[in-house]
């Protein structure tokens, strides 16, 4: 059965980190950020809109990676249970296996972090007041929501 990851977490976490080795080892990434880059947003002005466009463009490029048996990352924050769930669904609807990884990192190395980034196809640039108040809206997986954590500092 195909394996789906879905790597959820703030900015900074290390969550596409861990999706480069994932693909380093095969799998095939569907990154938000890629995408938005791609489409020519550079400043994470990411739009109800163009996330709505990304992520049925994403799902759809998930079925016909499942379809072949490809090893799929999903890297984006997921930084909402329902769009976690939304996620699971999809999965289960197409017979693929998943797991959801929370990456997690404290404030200050997040803080670090995005305050180090060059802009890139990877990298969305955040003031620290917006990944502060990020981090503080993030609502993160619990006891009731199957999931391995792993820590990056």
């Amino acid at each position: 059965m195909p394996q789906v990851t879905l790597l959820c977490g703030p900015a900074g976490a290390g969550k596409t980190t861990i999706a480069r080795e994932l693909e380093a080892g095969g799998a095939l990434v569907l990154s938000f950020d890629r995408e938005a880059w791609a489409r020519g947003v550079h400043d994470g002005g990411f739009t109800p809109e163009l996330m709505a466009a990304i992520d049925a463009d994403l799902h759809a490029r998930l079925v016909r990676a499942v379809e072949v048996g490809e090893r799929v990352v999903v890297d984006g924050s997921l930084s909402a249970r329902w769009v976690r769930d939304a996620w699971r669904e999809r999965c289960d609807a197409i017979g693929a296996e998943h797991e959801l990884v929370v990456v997690r990192a404290s404030m200050a190395s997040l803080a670090a972090r995005v305050a180090g980034r060059e802009a890139g196809p990877e990298s969305v640039l955040l003031e620290q007041d917006a990944l502060a108040a990020f981090v503080a809206g993030f609502d993160w997986p619990g006891d009731d929501e199957p999931h391995r954590e792993v820590r990056t500092d």
